[in-house]
């Protein structure tokens, strides 16, 4: 089954893709459509979830930590790492994102939204709130990072003095600007995507092949995502958690990699999933 995400008459809705035609539903998890029945053609899309904050899997592919291996990138990693982005950087999969002059990159993940409250859960329980997966664009400002470094007084941990260090900070600048949350086209729930591995999943910017690979590179799994959040915390009914992306072509330092070019067409799609077509713009000055 396939949820989509419309406006109609001023409101946001929801509805089953049937074909070509979208049956209007009263919410996620409905499977019985009792209203309304559209030509998918003649809606405008949105993303296919609630409107709510995004926790988003950091670093979660061999090459995004600079090895080949999953099981040393596991090494390197311990454990899934998270970050969030903020509810209304979301938009849909047809909209327009709009880029700082520092340009920006695609990341092509898949995202889950849940059906259940997870808290404490087994790998078992967090495979069971699944309620389906979507094409997730965690469009990414790499030049604008380095805006949230710092520098302060910190303890070497090679040498034990403390000493004026380079802080990162968090991702903010860099992730959270209007429209860098491209999702959908819809929701695929479990029934029809009962393996979400092995799937290719591939970024580009006009003609531009930026990433290409398969979820099977991701290193921590969905089940040990989930399981892990909701040992940090209670992880609410339609929580959207996104799966982390992979590595990206020709970069010495795949974390750190800038596009040639950002303005134009921007592409992001999962097999079995599906595909988010955006525009991107460029943002004027104020």
């Amino acid at each position: 089954m396939k949820y989509v995400s419309f406006m109609k008459d001023g409101s946001k809705r929801f509805g089953i893709l049937e074909g070509d035609r979208v049956f209007e539903v009263d919410s996620l998890e409905e499977k019985e459509p009792k209203g309304s029945s559209y030509k998918l053609s003649e809606l405008v899309l949105h993303a296919p979830v609630p409107q709510r904050e995004i926790i988003c899997t950091l670093t979660n592919s061999p090459k995004m930590v600079g090895v080949d291996s999953k099981e040393k990138a596991r090494e390197l990693l311990f454990s899934p790492k998270f970050f969030i982005k903020l509810s209304w950087t979301i938009i849909g999969p047809y909209d327009t994102v709009i880029s700082p002059k520092s340009g920006i990159r695609p990341e092509v993940e898949i995202a889950v939204v849940t059906k259940k409250k997870l808290k404490n859960s087994t790998p078992a329980e967090a495979r069971d709130a699944v309620l389906g997966y979507t094409v997730f664009n965690d469009v990414t400002a790499p030049n604008e990072f380095k805006k949230d470094w710092y520098k302060a007084f910190r303890r070497d941990p090679n040498d034990g003095k403390v000493k004026e260090m380079t802080v990162r900070g968090n991702h903010f600048r860099n992730k959270n600007r209007d429209t860098f949350s491209p999702m959908g086209p819809w929701l695929v729930t479990q029934d029809e995507l009962t393996d979400p591995y092995g799937l290719r999943m591939r970024s580009q910017i006009n003609d531009e092949v930026i990433q290409e690979g398969s979820s099977d590179e991701l290193v921590f799994s969905i089940e040990e995502i989930l399981t892990e959040l909701s040992k940090i915390l209670t992880l609410p009914k339609y929580s959207i958690v996104s799966t982390g992306t992979i590595g990206y072509f020709g970069a010495e330092d795949p974390s750190e990699f800038k596009p040639k070019n950002c303005e134009g067409t921007m592409i992001a799609e999962v097999d079995k999933i599906g595909k988010i077509v955006n525009k991107v713009v460029v943002e004027q000055s104020t």
